[in-house]
């Protein structure tokens, strides 16, 4: 796990997400939970957890009260002793519910504990928020506090520690169990640092290096999905492509108004488009308003002038961008007409990562698995760059030009880790022509063979599709 470097805890949604979903002890299922760590030099680490949860159990309102009765979340901590005299490393744990109320403490095992003092709990400044559909606890761990338990610690890039987190309730009648990195354990604890998992403190680009080296390669998504089911993946079940427009676009426009000045990331094609159009009518009638909403597109094709009706950023304006009171200055894509592609590629992640990255990416599914325009290959490209076009991809874009020679052989495209570092992504995937590849990207394994395939690890993913693309996944 990679902690990244933030500034202020301003940025610290912006990392990438860690989730709790191994299920334990006989739980069948928890609400949805992940959370954000990220750390400032010099001042200490930053957390937040959040869980999908619309009526949290929150009878305790102090601190220190026992929480985990409640429904909570937790996180423990083990850093490298410095002090002599100590045979074993201590750790902390941090353990809150929906009413902000935090139990916090420190010691070598389950027993025995140092709880933190009053002065000590006021520096964490333990928040708590319940909306609609979630709840969230905030709080900050000071390098001063964790250097009263450790000694000197000097930590900063490349500083290693241990961790794991939690979702927990210990009342009989919600009873469940789970945690970020698996337990292998019959005796029900968190209380176990021999599993807690390994983490270090790590540049932004640091962030994407499972794409290369996944630990879940190989493994099936089915059984991975029976046996945590509903926590990283939902599939909506269209029954045709007018019904799975209206869903998509009903996602796009919930993200809008809970955060209007988010960032989207769009997509072209010909399965957006009745997406995009269930968009213009919501802005027409007056529920939707675009005029803070910043976009980056996926891609654009390499020679093409934004004149030609065959570019992306000719077909944003006319599908979405002149429709809707969106700011002209607030719309990104790759410049096409620039020769040189590092030159390019770099500006767009530059932007990208300026604008704090993309709240909701909207994909569609190539034939061959390809997103965006990353083609099948022998490893996951993670950034923006310059890619030759396949024969399949060229084939199925032909039908909007006079002919295949006239389909560019290159395009700029968000790289897979641009693509998986956006918070939510949402892929829209139409037709029996699809079935094959929905099938193989999301029910076999994970592989650069099937870009799409990656997409298993991503922590907020959903599939909308008809009827007929679904055809062919495991019931």
């Amino acid at each position: 796990m990679i902690v990244e470097v933030i500034s202020s805890n301003k940025e610290l949604e912006n990392v990438r997400p860690f989730h709790v979903e191994h299920l334990l002890w006989g739980t069948k299922a928890i609400p949805r939970t992940y959370g954000y760590l990220g750390f400032v030099p010099d001042e200490g680490f930053y957390l937040k957890m959040v869980c999908e949860e619309s009526e949290p159990l929150r009878t305790y309102e102090n601190f220190l009260d026992p929480v985990y009765r409640d429904s909570a979340m937790e996180a423990f901590l083990q850093f490298e002793p410095q002090r002599g005299g100590r045979e074993t490393a201590v750790y902390l744990n941090f353990e809150a519910n929906a009413n902000g109320a935090l139990l916090a403490a420190y010691g070598s095992g389950r027993t025995y504990r140092t709880y933190f003092s009053k002065e000590e709990l006021d520096l964490f400044g333990c928040t708590a928020a319940i909306e609609e559909d979630h709840w969230s606890f905030s709080i900050f761990i000071p390098i001063q506090v964790l250097e009263n338990v450790y000694g000197s610690l000097n930590l900063g890039i490349g500083s290693r520690f241990t961790c794991n987190f939690y979702k927990i309730s210990e009342s009989k009648a919600i009873e469940h169990y789970a945690s970020c990195f698996p337990i292998r354990s019959e005796i029900p604890s968190f209380h176990m640092p021999e599993y807690f998992g390994e983490a270090r403190i790590g540049e932004h680009k640091d962030a994407d290096a499972h794409l290369l080296y996944s630990p879940y390669a190989g493994v099936d998504i089915k059984q991975r999905k029976d046996n945590q089911e509903g926590i990283f993946m939902k599939i909506y079940k269209a029954a045709d492509y007018k019904e799975m427009s209206r869903k998509a676009a009903n996602i796009i426009a919930s993200q809008v108004i809970l955060k209007p000045d988010c960032v989207l990331g769009l997509a072209t094609g010909s399965t957006p488009i009745g997406t995009y159009e269930r968009l213009v009518s919501l802005y027409k009638e007056g529920n939707l308003d675009f005029s803070n909403v910043k976009t980056v597109n996926l891609d654009e094709y390499k020679g093409l002038p934004r004149t030609n009706d065959q570019s992306y950023y000719y077909f944003m304006h006319e599908n979405l961008f002149d429709k809707v009171n969106i700011d002209p200055a607030n719309t990104n894509l790759p410049d096409g007409m620039e020769p040189d592609s590092d030159k390019e590629c770099a500006r767009y992640e530059e932007l990208i990562e300026s604008l704090g990255g993309v709240d909701l990416q909207l994909l569609g599914l190539g034939h061959n698995g390809h997103i965006g325009f990353n083609e099948p290959a022998d490893a996951f490209d993670k950034v923006t760059h310059c890619v030759d076009l396949q024969e399949s991809t060229i084939e199925a874009n032909k039908r909007f030009f006079a002919s295949a020679d006239d389909v560019p052989k290159q395009a700029y495209t968000m790289g897979i880790g641009t693509i998986m570092r956006a918070k939510k992504v949402l892929l829209v995937v139409s037709g029996e022509d699809k079935a094959d590849i929905v099938a193989k990207a999301f029910f076999g394994p994970v592989t650069p063979a099937v870009p799409a395939s990656i997409l298993q690890m991503h922590g907020d993913v959903t599939l909308v599709a008809d009827a007929a693309a679904l055809s062919k996944i495991p019931q």
